[in-house]
Order: structure tokens, then C-alpha cells, then sequence
């Protein structure tokens, strides 16, 4: 019988089931031992080529450090873009006199009512209401105060003023210019010839002026004690 025949179909005193058991633990040692061998080979290997921890560590560094740097370069930007940004003030290159259609006047006075032989006071403000800048004389010269009643004078703060000068400033589109007086309660001529008396009880208006820029009559009363 030949070596293959005999690998085959053994022969024997024993079972053929005995003799493929052996054969198969053998076959399995042959194996495992095989395995072994590869295994030790491969870590033998790796042994010789080991990883580099450190440029690892160094790169995770440097990837935290750059995000970092993201962030804080991130939020400085939202906080430059939280500011305000201011706008732009609109300046003639030559300054010129407000017209008369960009000045608004109003009049005000501190209470709706007095009492008869009260000092009111009187308020009046001028504002550029136009889209440039320019110059006005907002000075007792150009500005009066007025109290009227049912269309006649009763006071005027030109009437008595001993110095009426010229104050020319420079109004910014939006800009207000306000002056107060105190009215003594009494009754004015141009010139202020004498002393008037206390005017009496009854409704009063208040007209502002500047220049030839008249307010609406802001009106008040006076009442009897």
C-alpha cells in the first residue's frame, strides 16, 4: 500500500475512527503551532516600528491651542460687532444761515394756570428741523417773547429790554436752542414808558418769535386768588 493509500485508509489493530482523531490533533497542534509563529513574527515587527505617542501629543496641543484661538478670535468679533456704530454728522463745508423753513418755534410756559400778581415762567426753544447744518442768531435781538389777549398786547420781553445782542450758532439738523424769562405779571408798552399794572384775571396765549419764525399760541390763564 502506498503512503497516501495508508493516509487514507489506515490500517491497524485500532478502530479507523481512532486513527483520524489523531490525525486531527495532529493537524490542530500543526496549526496552532503555525499561528504562534505568525503572531510572534508580527509583534516582533511592530517592536521594531513603534507608534510616536509624542507627535500625537504635540498635534492635539496645537489643535486645542488653534481652537482656542478660533473662539477668542470669534467672540472679539461679536464684541467689535456689538458696538454701536456711530453715524455721520452732516456738516456744511460752508456754513450758511438756517432758512426760515428749517427753524421751528415753539412757546411753553411752566403751568396752565396762576393765580393773579404770579411770575410765570416762559420758555421758548428753536430748532433746526432742516438736513444740514447752519447758523442762526438765536440772541435776545432776534428772539422775543409775546402775551396776547383776545388778539391785543399785553406784554412783550422787548418791551422793556435794556440789552438786546446778536448770539449766532451753529445748529446740527435736530439741534435745540432754549431760553427762559420770567414775566412780573404786569402789563408792558413798547418802550416800557412806565410801569404797568398786574394784568388781570382772564386767558392768555404765549407766542414765541425768532426772527421773522413765529410759534402757535401756547395758551394759559389767570385766576383770582
Amino acid at each position: 500500500m502506498t503512503p497516501v493509500s495508508s493516509l487514507i485508509h489506515p490500517v491497524g489493530p485500532e478502530p479507523p475512527g481512532v486513527y483520524w482523531l489523531r490525525r486531527a490533533a495532529f493537524v490542530l497542534a500543526i496549526v496552532t503551532l503555525a499561528l504562534g509563529m505568525w503572531w510572534g513574527i508580527d509583534a516582533i515587527r511592530q517592536s521594531d516600528n513603534p507608534p510616536t505617542p509624542a507627535a500625537s501629543a504635540s498635534a492635539a496641543p496645537s489643535a486645542q491651542a488653534s481652537a482656542g484661538q478660533s473662539a477668542e478670535a470669534g467672540a472679539a468679533s461679536q464684541e467689535a460687532s456689538a458696538e454701536p456704530t456711530p453715524e455721520p454728522t452732516v456738516v456744511a463745508e460752508d456754513s450758511k444761515e438756517c432758512p426760515d423753513t428749517a427753524i421751528v418755534v415753539e412757546a411753553k410756559s411752566d403751568a396752565k394756570s396762576y393765580p393773579v400778581d404770579s411770575t410765570p415762567r416762559l420758555t421758548m426753544t428753536i430748532t433746526n428741523a432742516g438736513d444740514i447744518s447752519c447758523t442762526r442768531d438765536v440772541g435776545t435781538k432776534a428772539n422775543e417773547l409775546e402775551i396776547t389777549s383776545g388778539g391785543f398786547h399785553v406784554w412783550s420781553s422787548d418791551d422793556c429790554a435794556k440789552n438786546s445782542k446778536s448770539k449766532v450758532v451753529t445748529l446740527r439738523p435736530g439741534d435745540t436752542v432754549a431760553s427762559s424769562i420770567t414775566w412780573d405779571g404786569r402789563l408792558s408798552q413798547k418802550g416800557c414808558p412806565n410801569q404797568g399794572k398786574f394784568a388781570k384775571a382772564g386767558r392768555y396765549d404765549l407766542i414765541a418769535r425768532n426772527g421773522e419764525v413765529r410759534s402757535e399760541k401756547q395758551p394759559f390763564a389767570l385766576t383770582n386768588p
